[in-house]
């Protein structure tokens, strides 16, 4: 039985409630194809005559491919299937459209057994460390309200609890974000922010935040009070990653 540590957070979108939480799961890390490989290896799940590493891509190329051709694909942990965005006009019946006038994306939904395999998790509840500081609870593109995924160039938003970006160190006050693979840290001041409230902080992503993975993390100090401001800057990383298309 696997046991998944979560931070407890104060709840406090609920008027009538005094004393409830709201979870969030603990991030040990990213793992990515090689890693899961090499679990497997831990595990002994492997032949003599198989290249593990080789087979695991194969299988899941195909997924993709079978998935872009129009199949539902279904396997014991998802299913797949390709989702189209955009819009076409009465001129364009009858004809090829081009992948760079719609958005396609696969979409990858838990099967039914991943859903059972959650039974057996035991959640070990953790208090928050810094209940004061500021909380990331939803990072989006307001207007496709697609969570943890942004556009290039395009808005962001981040929702929360006491998010307000004010302070006096203003070079380590921001939002932060950090490519998940190599490459430089990016850092949007609190001036290019518009609102910049303790629930709501929206800015433009800038040139600098290329299509990837990132790690989001906002540092103020800030807090509900909006003339008041404390003399350590507190952090909060969002514990999710966030793929910018």
């Amino acid at each position: 039985m696997s046991t998944l540590t979560a931070i407890a957070h104060p709840n406090e979108l609920t008027k009538d409630v005094k004393n409830d939480y709201y979870l969030v799961p603990t991030v040990l890390g990213t793992l990515y194809h090689a890693d899961i490989i090499k679990r497997l290896e831990a595990k002994q799940i492997a032949t003599k005559n198989v290249n593990g590493d080789a087979f695991a891509k194969a299988y899941l190329n195909e997924v993709v491919l079978a998935a872009g051709e129009g199949y539902h694909v279904v396997t014991d942990a998802f299913h797949a299937s390709t989702v189209i965005n955009g819009a076409v006009y009465e001129q364009d019946l009858g004809h090829n459209i081009p992948a760079d006038r719609l958005e396609l994306r696969i979409n990858f939904v838990q099967s039914q057994q991943a859903r059972e395999s959650l039974k057996d998790i035991t959640v070990h509840v953790q208090e928050q460390p810094a209940p004061s500081g500021p909380v990331i609870q939803n990072v989006t593109n307001p207007v496709k309200n697609i969570p943890n995924r942004l556009d290039c160039g395009a808005m962001a938003l981040l929702q929360g609890l006491r998010m307000a970006v004010r302070g006096d160190l203003t070079d380590e006050i921001g939002v932060t974000f950090t490519p998940v693979i190599g490459g430089a840290d990016v850092r949007i001041a609190a001036d290019q922010m518009s609102p910049n409230s303790p629930a709501k902080v929206q800015f433009v992503l800038p040139p600098a935040v290329t299509p990837g993975e990132w790690r989001v993390k906002i540092s103020t100090q800030g807090t509900t009070n909006r003339t008041y401001t404390v003399k350590e800057v507190r952090t909060f990383e969002y514990p999710y990653i966030v793929t910018v298309m």
